[in-house]
């Protein structure tokens, strides 16, 4: 079902107060007409006990002089009795009642009592239409100021700050701000909010600028690497052709890993990241990965020793956790020359996987820096690397809720630690 769109902000801000003030104006109406309906009818009831006070002890006889305006007469004791009503006789109004006269020496003789209340009516009705007119004036001038005050306070600040969005471009993103304190009370919070968005959009805009940089740069090299060394075996095929063969083979591998890193980066910037997320056994999970990366380096790939007592279950993704033990482990062969050990941990907060090499170590100043995309430590200078590997696992920990942590190796070198959160599931057995 399409969605239909908002009625004008002004026009309904508008039509509401002119709503409200003919509410006001309706509900004065009513209660101005109520006031003088019973302040009538409490004048003809005193009115009515003063005739039956004065009939009682003879100060006043029937009938009563046209001069008073009003007019009394005995009724009939089979007509009942009557609250004040208001008739119309001709061009004259009168409020009738009747009530019984039981001290008269006639036998429930009943008094009827009419009393001519014109100029009452026809001053309520000149106050109501008084009041009319000031209703009409009141909405003509409430709409005009309303109108003056929605445009000075809403409709042209919106215009301002639409014209100051309109010019900004991507490119100037996070280097202009809008001032808050330019604005309206109202419209500060949008405003700061837009800034906070802006700031982030930059900040997402920069990232995504030096990825596609670096992407540029990495696959540069490889593709060429493929491309020269192809063409010499297409022109003259030499004894050499193995080793060739075998680098085109190790460049091709090396750009299906960045391809398959890259893919995992626009997955997590999308936020389309698949996870089978499960309880795991980390010693288990450790000695996996173990067997898997062991071929890398047998000589140099280590397995720490078991800890004492069981260890609680992580929930994580397996196949999400060896790929980044795999990437913490390449990188620790290829930047110490030790050995490079594999080990668990446990604390009250969680289970951490560690990966610990007798490399320079990286220094605590650059350790969130080697965190982000493309780049590199100080200490690897020299050594050929994409500053990829500690990035893509470091965004598949956050994925897993959990956190890559940067450390020093007892001894020496780099503690790199993968730590997640414990399962509610019982240890392994």
């Amino acid at each position: 079902m399409a969605l239909r769109s908002l009625p004008s902000l002004r026009l309904w801000l508008q039509s509401t107060s002119l709503l409200a003030v003919v509410a006001g104006y309706a509900a004065l109406f009513a209660f101005g007409s109520f006031l003088a309906d019973a302040e009538r009818s409490d004048r003809h009831q005193r009115l009515v006990d003063q005739i039956r006070r004065d009939l009682g002890t003879g100060a006043l006889s029937l009938p009563l002089p046209h001069a008073f305006g009003v007019q009394a007469a005995l009724v009939p004791d089979d007509v009942p009795d009557q609250s004040p009503t208001l008739r119309r006789i001709d061009e004259t109004y009168w409020l009738t009642s009747r009530s019984t006269l039981p001290a008269l020496g006639v036998s429930h003789a009943v008094l009827e009592v009419r009393q001519n209340v014109t100029a009452s009516i026809q001053a309520q009705r000149r106050d109501q239409l008084l009041l009319i007119a000031a209703g009409g004036g009141s909405l003509l001038l409430v709409s005009l100021l309303f109108r003056l005050v929605l445009w000075r306070g809403l409709i042209k600040p919106l215009q301002l700050l639409a014209d100051e969005l309109s010019s900004m471009s991507a490119d100037s993103l996070g280097q202009r701000s809008l001032d808050p304190l330019g604005q309206s009370r109202e419209l500060q919070p949008i405003v700061q909010a837009f800034n906070q968005l802006q700031a982030r959009l930059a900040a997402a805009w920069q990232r995504e600028r030096r990825f596609v940089d670096g992407v540029a740069h990495e696959l540069r090299t490889p593709i060429t690497v493929i491309s020269s060394h192809a063409q010499r075996l297409q022109a003259a095929p030499s004894q050499n052709s193995p080793a060739a063969v075998a680098l085109i083979a190790a460049e091709a591998k090396r750009l299906g890993e960045l391809i398959a890193v890259m893919l995992d980066f626009a997955r997590v910037d999308a936020g389309r990241l698949a996870l089978a997320v499960d309880d795991l056994d980390p010693e288990a999970l450790l000695l996996q990965a173990f067997e898997r990366l062991q071929g890398l380096a047998p000589e140099r790939l280590q397995l720490a020793p078991s800890v004492e007592g069981d260890l609680p279950c992580i929930r994580a993704d397996a196949d999400r956790v060896h790929q980044c033990l795999a990437a913490l482990v390449d990188n620790a062969l290829r930047y110490s020359e030790g050995s490079v050990q594999l080990g668990v941990s446990a604390s009250p907060n969680g289970v951490t996987l560690h990966v610990r090499d007798q490399g320079p170590g990286i220094p605590v100043a650059e350790r969130d820096q080697v965190l982000e995309r493309f780049a590199r430590g100080s200490t690897a200078s020299g050594i050929q690397g994409s500053g990829l590997g500690l990035a893509i696992v470091n965004d598949l920990m956050r994925a897993m809720q959990g956190e890559l942590l940067i450390g020093d190796a007892p001894g020496g070198g780099a503690d790199l630690q993968l730590r997640f959160r414990i399962s509610d599931r019982p240890p392994a057995p």
